[in-house]
């Protein structure tokens, strides 16, 4: 049982109570009111004007306000408006009295900037920010003529600027004369021009003879403030019917809520059944995704846009549209089609269902012809089943069209818009892209499906038509269009209509990749057209492959750099005095009459051997020692482009989105691999202990040095990849250096060459040398032993002469005398002496004339009597002792000056 308060308590709190009730009361309808004022405020109907409704540039479509201007020292124009084409000068509020078309005048050239004239010509301002296509942008000019201070508000930015202007009278804008709004006035009440009206939407225009504060002007940015007594525009649009004249323009109606609102995205319906990929692909192409709805607001939006299209794309399912929904069957989550996220967000019919198998996707009922209970409703259905793609685009895209001259009349951008329920492209100017069914006269043929008709809209003659090849076939992608009186002056043009970002290339059929996977020797295009057309070369019709490339200045030649490295040197040949090698030549040089094409850092991708024939290249010539001619072998040969730079800003008129990059920023490399055999004049005085200096000159020939001249590379002139130890020589140095040959630019490389005398000295210099020691050991043979002497001494000598006449044959014959040659003589005529001692010796023992015995004194030693034979035998014994100290003596001091002979330079 609960308990009550006692009743003296609840009377003396009832006031209490009372007074706070009355409270909430206040503050909940205070509340509720200020909803709807909100409410009333977003829902409040508002009338907008439009501008050139059929996107044809007229003179004759404006508003001409009826009332009458006053002066203006001060004065604030603010308006709101949606641009749906652009002009070279889209003209907002023109204002002009008789003796002056320029009064004021606000309006915005191109997309980049608004311009504003002011009080008879005095001054005029651009002031810099972009015009987003389709978007309302809330704009307010506060002039404060007394302090010559401009405010601009854009969008809820604020932006001042100081007038300048020379003269110092008062700037005034004069009342009395005639403001229009959508046409430029070249002249009071006339003088338009199409290129300077407005193609759009313009709302809530309101005029001040005061200059707004900032605070003021943001309130109206933010569509908050209301056109009431107390904002006293002295012109609005609060009764446009009776303050204006309207002059073929449409006057509609609209929520406040839609023109203050920047909203951006947009949803773009493709009427064609498609299966999920095409869809997917579709949406792709116009630079959008398939759209996918992330609370019951987006649900409800959707299904609003997309019922006028429920009845041409349901195909009798419960389904009419793709959403970009995929289903995981592995983890059982329903994830968006491109980033493959889980969705916070479903709205299925029933419960949520399984993800059966892979290709599962979600339909979208946006028919209202079905059951209410379906609206807006989620089914899985297969992906190869057909449904409409709904595609979301959350800006305006601007899709690209390449391959139309400079000078053309059609636009080069255009944006998706919808045009008696099929998709349209509507130029950003003035040309239009629209689907047409076929004509009457095709006989109900049934490959007949339409054509696409790019116009220009003001100029109706001017046009270009695709035949469409299916019922779902678009312009996307490249085609060839049929064109009549267009400037170019062709009758056909191969035009691509892409939503690729600068820096991708496009697909034949409109797909987008980047722009340095074409040509990449990889097919990353579904069809393959990445790779397509892949010449790196572009000539123009004047160029001249006789001629080299122009000099930057008369007397600066065109410097070809050179690379030269040696594989290996295959032969040294002695005997007929030349050389052999395996030689790469690399020139390097930039020609600017040349353009080159989506270029990679790689080099060796960079061929252009097939275009050899076509091109300048400098032609080289080898030349040996004494400029005598060599023989070249020429084993490969290759032409390519080395980028050193960034390619040049893209030019729309090709077709295809290609990076061109410029002759005088990128290089051409020839390289050459040749068999060089030439001569080389060998100085063998000092053979086998010689070095060697052989050269060969590389000319350029044909063309004088005064207009091309070779240099070697700073850094990588010469080098040598081979094995530097040869047969008989080693390669010691290479060096590269400039020397012209007449009046020809040319190079000369040296090659500095020491012998291997390792051999020589083990098969020539050691055994000579010990047949020369063993002659010369016959004087300690005994002196008697004459046969055995003079035999050692003259097979030594024979020997000797074998190994002469062995090695001379061996070795280059010249007339002059080698070091081997003096040594292989001095061995000779060592034992020569050998034998020929031995003789003398063996006379002195045996036939030299004694007549008489002699005594012999002896200083200590008793006196002895000595007998002929005797004295033979003692003389012969010092003769033998003296070739003993004079062979050794003569051929140490023979080996010292050879050995001076070899060091010397």
């Amino acid at each position: 049982m609960s308990r009550l308060r006692p009743p003296s308590k609840l009377v003396r709190e009832a006031p209490l109570l009372k007074a706070n009730w009355r409270l909430l009361s206040v503050l909940f309808c205070a509340h509720v009111i200020g909803l709807s004022v909100v409410a009333a405020a977003a829902a409040e109907e508002t009338k907008v004007v439009q501008f050139q409704p059929d996107g044809v540039a007229r003179q004759d479509t404006l508003l001409r306000y009826r009332g009458k201007v006053p002066d203006l020292g001060n004065i604030t124009v603010c308006f709101r408006f949606r641009v749906r084409q652009l002009r070279e000068l889209s003209s907002i509020f023109s204002y002009a009295v008789v003796d002056e078309p320029n009064e004021l005048l606000i309006g915005f050239e191109e997309d980049t900037h608004m311009t504003l004239h002011c009080c008879g010509g005095v001054f005029q301002d651009l002031y810099n920010f972009s015009v987003t296509l389709r978007q309302w942008l809330s704009v307010c000019v506060a002039m404060d003529l007394e302090s010559r201070l401009v405010s601009l508000m854009v969008d809820g930015n604020i932006a001042k600027h100081k007038l300048d202007t020379l003269s110092e009278s008062q700037l005034r804008v004069r009342g009395g004369g005639l403001l229009l709004l959508g046409q430029d006035q070249d002249s009071y009440g006339g003088g338009f021009t199409n290129t300077q009206s407005l193609s759009g939407t313009l709302a809530d225009l309101r005029v001040y003879d005061r200059v707004l504060s900032d605070v003021e002007m943001l309130v109206f940015g933010k569509c908050e403030m209301a056109a009431d007594a107390s904002a006293d525009p002295i012109i609005s649009f609060s009764n446009i019917e009776r303050d204006f004249e309207m002059v073929n323009v449409d006057l509609l109606e609209t929520t406040k809520e839609r023109s203050c609102a920047a909203r951006r995205d947009k949803i773009l319906v493709f009427t064609e059944p498609l299966v999920f990929e095409k869809a997917k692909h579709i949406c792709g192409l116009s630079g959008g995704k398939l759209a996918l709805p992330m609370s019951d607001k987006d649900t409800w939006r959707l299904f609003n846009e997309s019922v006028p299209f429920g009845s041409v794309c349901n195909t009798g399912s419960m389904f009419s549209f793709w959403l970009g929904v995929q289903g995981d069957a592995e983890t059982q989550t329903w994830n968006h089609y491109l980033t493959g996220e889980p969705l916070s967000y479903t709205n299925f019919v029933g419960r949520q269902p399984v993800v059966e198998n892979p290709f599962i996707c979600v339909g979208f009922v946006g028919d209202d012809k079905i059951d209410s209970r379906e609206h807006g409703g989620w089914h899985t259905v297969g992906c190869k089943e057909t449904a409409c793609p709904i595609c979301h685009l959350d800006k305006v895209v601007l899709l690209k069209v390449r391959g139309l001259c400079k000078a053309s009349l059609f636009d080069r951008q255009y944006f998706l818009t919808e045009d008696n329920g099929s998709v349209a492209f509507t130029g950003t100017h003035y040309s239009m892209i629209t689907r047409h069914s076929p004509l009457p006269d095709s006989h109900a043929n049934a490959s007949d499906h339409g054509f696409w008709e790019l116009a220009r809209l003001d100029r109706p003659s001017v046009k270009a038509t695709l035949q469409m090849k299916s019922p779902t076939h678009y312009p996307f992608g490249r085609h060839k269009w049929t064109v009549q009186n267009d400037v170019c002056g062709n009758d056909a043009e191969v035009i691509t209509i892409t939503s690729c970002k600068e820096g991708q290339f496009t697909c034949s059929d409109g797909s987008c990749i980047e722009i340095q996977q074409r040509c990449d020797m990889e097919l990353d295009c579904p069809s393959g057209s990445d790779e397509m057309g892949c010449d790196f070369l572009t000539l123009e019709p004047s160029y001249n492959s006789d001629n080299p490339p122009p000099r930057s200045a008369p007397n600066r030649p065109v410097e070809v750099q050179i690379q030269l490295h040696i594989y290996a040197i295959e032969s040294i040949d002695v005997d007929n005095f030349e050389f052999t090698c395996e030689v790469e030549v690399t020139a390097e040089w930039f020609d600017p009459r040349l353009r080159f094409r989506h270029l990679n850092h790689a080099t060796e991708l960079n061929s252009l051997s097939g275009d050899e024939k076509l091109l300048w290249t400098p032609q080289m010539e080898f030349l040996g020692d004494g400029l005598t001619t060599s023989d070249v072998l020429e084993r490969r040969s290759s032409l390519s482009v080395r980028r050193y730079s960034d390619p040049l800003a893209d030019d729309d008129e090709e077709e295809q989105a290609s990076e061109v990059f410029a002759g005088k920023e990128n290089s051409l490399l020839l390289m050459r691999k040749v068999t060089v055999t030439t001569p080389c004049q060998f100085d063998l005085e000092k053979f086998p202990f010689d070095e060697q200096e052989c050269s060969m000159r590389l000319v350029i020939a044909g063309i004088t040095r005064d207009y091309i001249t070779v240099i070697p590379d700073e850094k990588y002139g010469i080098s040598f990849s081979g094995r530097r130890n040869l047969l008989e020589y080693v390669l010691v140095k290479e060096e590269i250096s400039k020397q012209d040959v007449g009046n020809y630019s040319g190079l000369e490389v040296h090659l500095y060459l020491d012998n291997l005398a390792t051999y020589y000295i083990t098969s020539t210099y050691v055994p000579t040398l010990i047949i020369v020691v063993i002659g010369y050991l016959v004087f300690f043979f005994p002196i008697k032993n004459f046969n055995e002497r003079i035999m050692v001494g003259l097979t030594g000598l024979l020997v000797e002469a074998t190994f002469f006449s062995q090695v001379n044959s061996s070795i280059p014959h010249t007339a002059y005398m080698k070091l081997v040659d003096i040594w292989m003589v001095f061995c000779i005529l060592t034992l020569f002496q050998v034998v020929v001692s031995v003789v003398v010796i063996h006379w002195v023992l045996e036939k030299s004339p004694v007549k008489t015995m002699v005594r012999v004194v002896t200083k200590g030693f008793p006196n002895s009597i000595r007998s002929p034979e005797e004295q033979k035998k003692a003389r012969a014994v010092k003769v033998n002792r003296f070739c003993k100290m004079f062979t050794p003596v003569v051929t140490g001091v023979f080996l010292l000056v050879y050995a001076g002979l070899i060091t010397l330079g």
